[in-house]
């Protein structure tokens, strides 16, 4: 099936505190603020306008998790295929600033994307400012109750191909057309964002951040750690409303799908198995949180 996202694009969230919030990712993750529109942040680590939106809401939340297209006619095609499939569609006009064309609708379980033309490359490639200064935004992490109707959704709207499982179908990794890894992660339980994820340049840059939590008075979650799928080595914290943020390096890149099996990754060890960490570490209960909701 033809890929009808690139990568990923950007997520919004609500926020009690959008100043606050932005804060927190420009001193920690090194992003910066590249435009306040009334009570709206929005944050960028490269050319693009903006990878994370935060407006003002009563609590934190997800609005939606974008996925950058490959073109409009993509667009049109994701909106078509959800009609076709009896998938709630939310919105046909962009959430935020700087693309034209989006449809937003409601994935099976209850996570809300936007699928979207891309974002305008309108920003400075480099700045100066505190925090890890990533390269992007890289994936997001969602649980649903059935993972596997989800994870059909994916395939079958989204065209994007499955990277890996864990053989009792319980997780499941899937990327775009850039070819990363993963740019949509599924595990089983409530329908929460448990994550999202910047793509950072060096192993100092994680040393960094925990530095810098240090200093906050703060505690990274869970790492350094390597996860088996994916392979990319991590750590994690705690925004200020609860979600994890990964940060990490050296993601797998699949460089051709025609020869690419998809891994199957032996779960009877549970968390404690090579498919979530290859060094052996256990997650810790911080890491363990529910995550945060969605609302529309």
């Amino acid at each position: 099936m033809t890929y009808m996202i690139r990568q990923m694009g950007h997520v919004a969230f609500y926020s009690p505190d959008p100043e606050a919030a932005a804060r927190d990712l420009v001193e920690i993750v090194g992003m910066r603020v590249t435009e306040r529109d009334g009570e709206t942040v929005y944050l960028s680590s490269n050319r693009r306008h903006h990878e994370i939106s935060i407006a003002r809401g009563a609590a934190g939340t997800v609005r939606a998790i974008g996925l950058e297209a490959v073109s409009a006619e993509a667009v049109d095609e994701v909106r078509r295929r959800a009609q076709s499939d009896g998938i709630e569609i939310l919105d046909d006009r962009p959430l935020g600033k700087h693309y034209d064309r989006a449809v937003r609708l409601v994935a099976p379980g209850g996570a809300i994307f936007e699928v979207h033309t891309p974002i305008a490359r309108n920003q400075p490639a480099d700045y100066v400012g505190p925090g890890a200064n990533p390269k992007r935004i890289e994936h997001v992490n969602a649980f649903a109750p059935d993972v596997a109707v989800f994870g059909s959704f994916c395939e079958t709207v989204f065209g994007m191909k499955l990277s890996d499982s864990t053989d009792d179908g319980r997780l499941r990794w899937y990327r775009a057309q850039d070819g990363f890894h993963h740019t949509v992660a599924m595990g089983t339980g409530e329908n929460v964002l448990h994550h999202y994820a910047f793509d950072q340049h060096a192993v100092e840059d994680l040393v960094a951040i925990a530095d810098t939590l240090t200093l906050k008075g703060r505690a990274m979650a869970w790492g350094p750690g390597r996860h088996g799928a994916g392979g990319n080595i991590f750590t994690y914290y705690a925004d200020p409303h609860g979600c994890i943020v990964e940060n990490s390096v050296q993601m797998d890149h699949i460089d051709n799908d025609a020869v690419y099996t998809p891994g199957n990754w032996d779960a009877s060890q549970g968390l404690n198995g090579k498919w979530i960490n290859l060094w052996g570490t256990p997650p810790t209960p911080a890491f363990l949180v529910p995550g945060i909701p969605f609302q529309r």
